[in-house]
């Protein structure tokens, strides 16, 4: 397999550096985001922790929610916490708090994927680089030697066909991770939505959160 590559790499010419450079960065990002997601990247449903942490709230079992608040994924997490920890305030106060404070942490989520997009977007371009740099090295070929020397021109073409490979294959993989990512960062926005609002219901209004 270590010769496939290691011919892969000679065959692809200085074109497939930048792409693999491309290519790692972006990986990267991806696994950054991933890991800042955590548990919220798998969960596929919140409204039953949001629904026991208002009952418990209804039964003035603070230390309950707060565990439960524990056990959510970190945005979550940190929209419970932030709202059951200053109760006291004002509910106009509480969610302009929780408003600001959210949205910083919603943008931490976000940070990365602008970048992933580009890398995404910059991995087929270079594999067009990496095309035309075939294509010249196979004329420069052909106008020293003609066509008779297949093996000078099968280099050029390989060059040109594997850097385009790299790019695509590169380019499709950052565009469906970060697409992955990018809706579940707005579907954990959408469940703290739900869920604070619903939180802030029962500490408000117990009787209308109750129903």
């Amino acid at each position: 397999m270590f010769t496939i590559i290691y011919e892969t790499w000679q065959q692809g010419g200085l074109v497939l550096i930048p792409i693999l450079l491309v290519g790692f960065w972006g990986f990267c990002l991806v696994l950054a985001t991933y890991a800042d997601l955590g548990a919220g990247l798998w969960r596929t449903n919140l409204n039953p922790l949001f629904e026991r942490v208002r009952n418990l709230l209804a039964a003035g079992d603070l230390a309950g929610a707060r565990n439960l608040a524990d056990g959510a994924p970190q945005l979550v997490r940190y929209g419970l916490s932030l709202a059951l920890e200053n109760r006291a305030l004002s509910e106009e106060a509480l969610r302009r708090l929780l408003s600001e404070r959210l949205a910083l942490s919603l943008f931490n989520l976000e940070r990365h994927l602008p970048l992933v997009r580009v890398m995404a977007a910059s991995a087929p371009l270079l594999g067009l680089l990496g095309t035309v740099s075939g294509l010249i090295h196979t004329f420069q070929v052909m106008t020293e030697y003609g066509n008779g020397n297949a093996v000078l021109l099968a280099h050029g073409i390989s060059e040109a066909l594997i850097a385009t490979q790299s790019g695509l294959l590169l380019a499709i993989v950052l565009i469906l991770l970060g697409q992955r990512l990018e809706g579940r960062v707005h579907w954990l926005q959408n469940q703290v939505e739900y869920g604070i609002t619903m939180m802030l219901n029962q500490i408000y209004n117990p009787k209308e959160g109750g129903r």
